[in-house]
């Protein structure tokens, strides 16, 4: 599989032997300990060279005719489309396919800014342990040996690190599944003992038995948070982030409010018949202001529990165990349709409405995380367009 990313390489036989000085590259780890005079018969066999951004230094299968010492900047180690790790100054990569003779394992590439480093060839390579002094050979060699100690130790410390860190995913995933699953059972309770109890009911009284009920819920589903063992701002109830959430979340209201205005607005001017001719028909409860109050005050309490229920621990939940591109299209969109649901038992035209301010807050949790202040949200909308501008009737 070609990678994209990386650019052709440039051949080895087009690298020109430069004045390398030596002091540039005698500290690589595969000449610790080397005296002067052993610097000195290594230096005829080392080549500077520059690699440009993103481009190809060895290719995964190849026969291995060098190993590269990085001077300075960075170079990438693939397997096929999946990075392994970036080496950076000091480290020293090839070198194994000179040692045994094997082919390449892996891809390497020049960093995004590209990097230079010193070659030292498998034809030198092969010099150094021909004509060469023994001391020269066996220090090379255990060095090499040394430097692949320290790296396997590295490379299992951070495939142990990964492995905790997916380990510690999975667990979170799990106990959000099964959050999620409490959750829509009670749901599901919620919604059958709503249409039982709202068609026993009395005229009038379906107001406060849902109120009660969602109460109820939201009192059941704030315990299944607490014993969830997720974070709580994983579900939005943190105050951390509380006014620059508030701050964004009222731009986006405001915007709102002013489109519920000019939706009335068209609604009086083009539908009299249907509307009346008053943008403007504040509401007002026959048991007088006090019920009024009382209404409107009960009303911003149910959108609290709401918001709690729907973004919090619905949204909340699903955000943290579904994964993909559209991961949190999906999780807004699975909330907001399942609580819009909840109003089914009202009215269905209502129920529709609900749908698009559901999928509003369901954005501005998505990305401010904040209970709170998607609550005040609702209440303003809310208030505005029951209590003010009677959009929904």
């Amino acid at each position: 599989m070609t990678n994209h990313y990386l650019e052709p390489r440039t051949e080895l036989s087009t690298i020109q032997q430069q004045d390398v000085s030596k002091t540039k590259w005698y500290s690589n780890v595969l000449f610790k300990d080397f005296t002067s005079d052993q610097l000195d018969l290594i230096s005829p066999y080392i080549v500077e060279k520059d690699f440009q951004p993103r481009e190809l230094i060895m290719t995964d299968g190849d026969e291995g005719t060098f190993a590269l010492m990085v001077d300075s900047g960075t170079v990438t180690i693939h397997k096929g489309e999946l990075m392994l790790s970036e080496r950076g100054e000091g480290d020293l990569v090839g070198m194994m396919a000179l040692v045994d003779g094997g082919p390449r394992s892996a891809t390497v590439a020049a960093g995004h800014k590209g990097c230079t480093g010193f070659i030292f060839s498998k034809e030198a390579f092969d010099k150094v342990m021909e004509h060469e002094s023994d001391s020269v050979v066996s220090k090379m060699l255990m060095n090499y040996l040394k430097y692949q100690q320290s790296a396997i130790r590295q490379t299992n410390e951070l495939g142990l690190q990964e492995t905790r860190a997916r380990l510690a995913e999975s667990r979170k995933r799990v106990m959000s599944a099964r959050f999620f699953v409490q959750m829509v059972l009670g749901l599901i309770v919620f919604v059958f003992l709503l249409g039982f109890l709202t068609k026993a009911a009395g005229e009038g009284e379906s107001t406060y038995i849902s109120f009660a009920l969602l109460a109820i819920y939201g009192i059941w589903s704030f315990f299944y948070v607490r014993l969830s063992g997720l974070p709580m701002d994983s579900f939005g109830m943190t105050m951390d982030n509380f006014l620059p959430a508030l701050k964004v979340t009222m731009k986006w209201t405001a915007g709102f409010v002013v489109v519920l205005f000019v939706a009335k607005w068209i609604m009086v001017t083009f539908f009299p018949n249907l509307f009346g001719t008053d943008i403007i028909q504040l509401y007002q409860s026959d048991g007088g202001i006090g019920a009024t109050v009382l209404v409107i005050a009960l009303y911003s309490i149910h959108a609290v529990i709401q918001e709690f229920i729907a973004r919090g621990c619905i949204q909340g939940g699903l955000m943290q165990f579904v994964t993909g591109r559209r991961s949190a299209f999906t999780a807004i969109l699975v909330a907001t349709l399942m609580f819009s649901s909840f109003h089914l038992m009202i009215d269905m035209k209502f129920a529709v409405i609900t749908v698009i301010p559901g999928l509003f807050w369901g954005y501005l949790f998505f990305k401010e995380r904040n209970i709170l202040a998607l609550s005040i949200s609702h209440i303003i909308i809310g208030v505005t367009s029951i209590f003010v501008l009677n959009i929904v009737g």
